[in-house]
């Protein structure tokens, strides 16, 4: 590659290697691209041009790229190639160069490259080598491929592989095991906890105080530090200990051929080419090409989030673009299979499946902190550095005032240590702990406690519809048959008169018995318990029937099953024969209405034959539109009854009527999605389901809140510029057909559009959008581990309801912590203010160092620990979500803490002045000035409460008893510091007299009165006008 001249500005875009594996994959990382979502586009779609590269992952959060390229290609070729590209996207340096492919020549030369590599590899397969070194399927598109041609690519049989093959295989690429996320290490967690402004600056104050011989002061302030590591440290752990303890795995064992007869396999030990038995409940082990099949149907809900049952086709031949969920004659791992059965060749394990590529985007997105962390450590740094400020400006004026260096010192740690309130980390830390526990009893799993705050700041929560909104069964909702229409209210199908159950129209007991017939699930008895194991389609039909009153059994005996005809590409009905009276043959069909009533030459009408006429005909089709229409999966039933010599394909069947099915909302969820709106959270459904399906869902629902319903199929977002993508984020409900790659557009387009975004989902195919939300909300019971391992919350009950109570409980504490810190800010800013003060007017220092200490820890933390559990406003859920850009302090909170402050100081200042006046400057003196702002101070708490209502008396909140209990244990402690001696020296305090007490009292409870007359006055002006309760502004 020719030189270039790289300019500094242009240094990020030189790429640095960080992972080189032998199987055709690296990872580089790019400065340019971090934070570069507009850009990530360009540089994915740069790199797919370039010669060696097959495909590409890029990550804007990261800065990170994952190339898969040709394994023949030397991986510093691929690099050196990759780089050339990039540096031609950002104009670097000079080079000349080729004239510039037009896109049809780039399209023909991929086509190209692509045919060549496929037939490399099938060659290198059939020589008994293998694909690549990590089992990938990225060289042969196997969907497109025959079954025959798989094989032979694979170097796999039917009767499959031996011994020596499978130990071969597994030598070169590796267990078939993706990369589990380990528990949070130790050493990050108290890192988060110690790693703030505020705590350094502590710790700078400690370092002086030790300078200074201050060895008590400096024992201190680390117990500080040290109490709120601890807190912080044990419950996260233990709420990632719960939310790990939910993971479920997948089986150890899965049934394999190996050497011509079935198998147990270790599901680690599966390689490519291994061939899969699959039956009813199955576990998929891996990415599998489909050999052969009968009535094979998959549950894909957890990858692709399509909540119908998939039917397979082994014989299907699909096109190169075929999306996942489409891959008919593929199957994936992590899915079920639910019913039918066949055998499949493997060709991807571990990290080069589907589910392995999802989990590894999962693992490249960087998770954002919540807004109050974001604000809290903005505030901590604001308060570190105007502490810092004023130490200097106090140093200064003693060094102008030429007072001795060590004394200086000490001034200047007793400055530093009143501008920090101690007591912050720990209220914030306990009082978010404490709503983890509240959240825990409600069977919701906390991992991280800014999590409880940041439910509180979603306004807009993204719900998967699959398992989150519904149930993620099929059910029967509708039944037609002459003429009469049977369909779900309050769980129980009636058509306004007669259940189902009572109905005794011989038409209908008819059509629930070809239900039965034909039909493969199973039936067991258990007592009183019946389970039906079969797809969720034909469980759901034998439920009805059984619902209905028929015996299920007594129906299978009475009528054998001689054959089964399943459905096909050319057919689309399944027909199923069985023994019926006098020596005919009786037949069960069901399947597509318009390919049922092509069949059908007869009608059924209250008991009597009659022809089917071409009214019939359109009086179904129209009822058949009409519920697909509203989302649901309709099947048509017919019958006949032939004697042994007609083929069964031939018959005339009898046109019996439609069955609907639907996976049912919860009950619960129309309300829910009310009270949301009414929360002022915004609602959007993403899911895999066709845009019929959605919409049904989303007006059932009234998703949008009563305005038009907007939705949008989501295979039209290819190729969309983020920041368009951002502007129809803002305006649609529903987004339809979804992957697990449009799930994380979604959500970045809107955190980029400033929303503070929720995202609930139960599938691997929402591990990366539930990561990269402010708040990813697991379904607990779901069956894949990916979820809940990336997720910031776990609804072990699956109840989403519990979301509001967590929302709730989310807007309560950031606006008791509010209250705490106004408590906390305006007390500390009181006390800089007494120093500032007499250091200004040339009096002697009030405090010292301890007795700051004493009152920010003993006297200041358990008030506020009070004011952050105080109840929930009655209007909490009324109020619309705060905006995440809002400063937890106002500038009107600000300037109310300063006046507060303010006048606390004056009580002080002048209890102090007295003590001057009478016992002259000492420990006596010092006395009265701490005992007067310390119990100032517990007074100020009582007013925090509420920034409208009285601290006392008339017009005051209900009591909040662990206030009272606090403040009553504060004073308590602090009388203790007059009569007990250990303490009095500790504090260097002493003695007072009856009327130094009387001074004390007047010092404290005259900034009270004066304190609250000032918030009635403010109350009364503010009344007119609406505002956020919180914000004195």
């Amino acid at each position: 590659m020719a030189s270039r001249q790289i300019k500094p500005g242009q240094r990020a875009w030189i790429l640095t290697p960080l992972h080189i594996s032998a199987g055709g994959r690296a990872r580089a990382r790019l400065p340019a691209l971090v934070g570069a979502n507009g850009l990530a586009a360009r540089i994915a779609e740069r790199l797919l041009e370039t010669d060696g590269i097959r495909d590409v992952n890029v990550s804007a959060d990261t800065g990170s790229i994952l190339l898969f390229h040709d394994p023949d290609t030397p991986v510093e070729d691929v690099l050196q190639s990759a780089q050339a590209g990039l540096y031609d996207l950002a104009g670097v340096g000079e080079q000349s160069r080729p004239p510039a492919k037009t896109h049809a020549e780039r399209t023909d030369t991929r086509r190209r490259s692509g045919r060549v590599r496929r037939q490399a590899s099938t060659a290198r397969m059939a020589a008994g080598e293998p694909i690549s070194r990590t089992g990938g399927s990225g060289e042969i598109e196997w969907h497109t491929v025959s079954v025959a041609d798989c094989l032979a690519a694979l170097g796999a049989e039917p009767n499959g592989l031996d011994a020596a093959s499978i130990a071969r295989r597994l030598a070169e690429h590796g267990l078939n095991a993706l990369q589990e996320a380990g528990p949070t290490p130790a050493w990050k967690m108290v890192a988060d906890q110690v790693v703030t402004a505020p705590v350094a600056l502590l710790a700078g104050s400690a370092g002086i105080a030790l300078l200074t011989g201050g060895l008590v002061d400096a024992l201190a302030i680390a117990t500080v530090v040290a109490i709120n590591t601890v807190i912080g440290y044990g419950t996260e752990r233990q709420s990632e200990n719960v939310i790990r303890s939910l993971m479920v795995g997948a089986p150890e064992r899965i049934p394999v051929i190996r050497e011509g007869r079935e198998t147990m396999a270790d599901l680690a030990a599966v390689v490519p080419g291994d061939i899969l038995v699959l039956r009813p409940g199955t576990y998929i082990a891996a990415d599998a090409r489909l050999i052969a099949e009968r009535g094979l149907f998959t549950d894909e809900s957890a990858l692709t989030g399509e909540s119908m049952p998939v039917v397979k086709d082994a014989l299907a031949q699909l096109k190169s673009d075929t999306p996942v969920a489409d891959r008919r004659n593929m199957i994936f791992r992590g899915t079920l299979v639910t019913g039918g059965s066949g055998t499949a060749a493997v060709v991807a394990t571990g990290g080069a499946t589907e589910l392995g590529r999802v989990q590894a985007t999962a693992g490249e997105i960087a998770t954002r902190a919540t807004p109050m962390e974001q604000q809290l450590q903005q505030l901590g740094g604001q308060l570190a550095a105007a502490s810092v400020a004023a130490c200097l400006a106090v140093f200064g004026v003693g060094l102008l005032r030429r007072m001795p260096l060590v004394e200086l010192l000490k001034s200047s740690v007793s400055l530093g240590v009143a501008a920090v309130p101690e007591g912050l980390p720990a209220v914030a830390t306990t009082t978010l702990a404490l709503g983890i526990k509240r959240m825990g009893q409600q069977r919701v799993a906390i991992r991280k406690l800014g999590a409880v705050e940041a439910l509180g700041a979603i306004d807009v929560l993204c719900l998967d519809k699959t398992g989150t909104l519904t149930e993620n069964r099929m059910t029967v909702t509708s039944v037609i048959i002459s003429g009469d229409s049977f369909s779900l209210q309050d769980g129980v199908l009636t058509n306004g008169a007669t259940n189902l159950a009572d109905s005794a129209d011989p038409d209908l007991n008819r059509l629930l018995r070809m239900l039965v017939l034909c039909n493969e699930s199973t039936v067991e008895k258990r007592g009183d318990e019946i389970r039906i194991e079969g797809s969720p389609t034909e469980s759901a039909l034998v439920q009805v029937a059984i619902d209905a009153g028929l015996d299920v059994a007594a129906i299978r005996r009475r009528y054998i099953n001689l054959e089964t005809i399943h459905r096909s590409e050319s057919r689309h009905f399944m027909l199923t024969v069985h023994r019926g009276v006098a020596g005919r043959r009786q037949l069960a069909v069901k399947g597509s209405p318009a390919a049922v009533l092509d069949r059908c030459r007869w009608i059924r009408r209250s008991g009597r034959r009659r022809p089917l006429r071409d009214q019939d005909r359109q009086t179904a089709i129209r009822e058949n539109e009409r519920l697909a229409s509203l989302g649901m999966r309709v099947l048509g039933i017919a019958q006949a009854s032939i004697s042994p010599e007609v083929s069964p394909e031939e018959a005339e069947l009898e046109w019996l009527g439609l069955v609907a099915m639907a996976d049912p909302i919860r009950p619960e969820m129309k309300s829910l999605i009310s009270e949301l709106h009414r929360a002022g959270i915004a609602t959007v459904m993403i899911t895999g389901d066709q845009p019929a399906t959605a919409r049904a869902v989303a007006r059932q629902l009234d998703l949008s809140g009563g305005r038009p319903l907007k939705i949008l199929d989501s295979t039209d977002l290819k190729g969309v510029d983020p920041e368009l993508l951002g502007g129809l984020a803002q305006e649609t409900h529903v987004f339809a057909r979804v992957t697990p790659t449009h799930k994380l557009e979604i959500v970045q387009a809107l955190q980029n559009r400033g929303r503070v975004v929720g995202m609930t989902g139960d599938g691997i195919n929402d591990g990366p959008a539930l990561k990269a939300a402010d708040v990813g909300i697991a379904m607990g019971s779901g069956q894949q581990d990916v979820a809940r391992s990336v997720s910031d919350v776990v609804i072990q009950d699956d109840e989403l309801a519990t979301v509001l109570h967590a929302v709730a409980q989310g807007r309560t504490i950031y606006s008791n912590i509010r209250k705490a810190l106004h408590f906390l800010l305006s007390t500390n800013f009181s006390e800089i203010e007494v120093m500032l003060a007499a250091l200004a007017l040339g009096m002697p220092q009030p405090l010292s160092a301890m007795q700051l200490l004493w009152i920010n820890l003993v006297t200041d933390i358990f008030p506020g620990l009070a004011l952050a559990v105080e109840p929930a406003e009655p209007e909490v859920l009324s109020r619309p979500p705060r905006d995440p850009a809002e400063p937890i302090l106002t500038a009107g909170h600000l300037r109310l803490m300063t006046g507060e402050s303010a006048v606390i100081t004056a009580g002080t200042l002048s209890a102090f002045t007295y003590g001057l006046a009478r016992y002259g400057a000492g420990a006596r003196a010092g006395t009265i000035a701490f005992n007067t702002l310390t119990c100032a101070q517990l007074l100020h708490a009582f007013s925090c409460r509420s920034d409208e209502h009285a601290a006392f008396g008339i017009g005051s909140k209900a009591e909040n008893r662990w206030l009272t209990l606090a403040a009553g244990g504060a004073l308590a402690a602090q009388a203790s510091t007059l009569v007990f001696p250990p303490l009095r020296r500790l504090l260097g305090g002493t003695g007072v007299s009856l009327m130094d007490t009387a001074v004390i009292g007047a010092g404290a409870v005259g900034p009270l009165a004066v304190n609250e007359f000032l918030k009635r006055r403010r109350t009364k002006k503010g009344r007119s006008r609406q505002r956020d309760p919180g914000d004195p502004s």
